[in-house]
């Protein structure tokens, strides 16, 4: 089953049942959808612990606790969390003309935690908001990671959008388009002076580029895409204080073959939740402690 909120600007369709994932975002206007789709893996109801890579069909999803698996703080974290997994319940709340508001809430089990999120569209607005609840059923603290997961279609004249900031790559061995660059760099630019690589310009799938990033310290809450040809773009808006960091996942045809840039506006870094906690830069609540927070993408030209 799925759930469509619709104006006059944005159409967005919602299937609780796989994650709670925005499956569609459509520009009416401009007559562009968004959110990318893996041709070759089917949409399904998956289990907790699948291994994500494999499975992995696309739309606007949340990772909750993790990223990677591996066992820390006493429990096994199954691959990107279980979030993506989990079946959620939904409910309209309010449909008074002014404004749709569609609340998706279930339990984890992993981290044992009471979690919501709502999605709302105003009538005259080209912004789709969420709010974001995550509420501690634990007895002792725990830390966690909370990011976006938003997989976008892309051409060749699209074009990375960000304020600026610090970035680097995640990991060198994966990295094509930084290999043997180590180091940080001012966002769009990485490289020396005598052979800069512009990283807001994507190449075309024949490039068999992939690239996985951090960056930080932007100067403004947000990130991005936009499209030279129909003037069509997409602008994430985040809260800084709880998402200080993006990572962008990009596969131009170098990882299985898949074309597509993902924006992951991200609690922690880096991607490793005891180096991040050590580091103070992962999220952590007490037993009864709530996280808030709150995302919202506008479309426009």
């Amino acid at each position: 089953m799925s759930v469509v909120i619709e104006n006059s600007f944005i159409r967005a369709v919602i299937i609780p049942e796989l994650g709670g994932r925005i499956w569609e975002l459509e520009d009416l206007k401009r007559r562009k959808q968004w959110i990318w789709h893996r041709e070759d893996v089917p949409l399904k109801a998956l289990s907790l612990g699948s291994e994500y890579d494999d499975v992995w069909a696309g739309g606007w999803e949340e990772l909750f606790p993790n990223d990677s698996p591996g066992k820390f703080e006493g429990r096994d974290l199954p691959d990107h969390g279980e979030w993506w997994t989990m079946n959620w319940h939904a409910t309209i709340i309010e449909t008074d003309g002014e404004k749709a508001v569609v609340r998706l809430s279930a339990n984890s089990t992993v981290i044992k935690a009471a979690c919501v999120k709502e999605i709302s569209l105003a009538d005259n607005a080209s912004e789709l908001s969420i709010k974001y609840s995550i509420k501690s059923e634990e007895h002792q603290p725990f830390h966690f990671l909370f990011k976006q997961h938003l997989a976008l279609n892309i051409t060749r004249d699209s074009r990375l959008w960000l304020p600026g900031g610090h970035v680097r790559a995640v990991d060198p061995s994966f990295s094509t388009i930084l290999s043997n660059r180590g180091g940080s760099y001012e966002w769009p630019f990485a490289g020396d002076r005598d052979n800069p690589v512009d990283l807001s310009v994507i190449p075309p799938p024949s490039s068999k580029d992939k690239e996985f990033l951090y960056v930080w310290n932007l100067p403004q809450a947000w990130c991005g895409i936009k499209n030279l040809s129909n003037n069509a773009s997409l602008k994430m808006n985040f809260n800084s204080l709880q998402l200080p960091f993006v990572w962008l996942f990009l596969s131009y045809g170098g990882w299985r073959n898949l074309y597509t840039a993902v924006l992951e506006p991200c609690t922690n870094m880096p991607k490793d939740l005891s180096e991040a906690s050590q580091l103070d830069q992962s999220a952590r609540l007490d037993p009864g402690q709530e996280f808030k927070t709150a995302v919202s993408v506008s479309l426009g030209g």
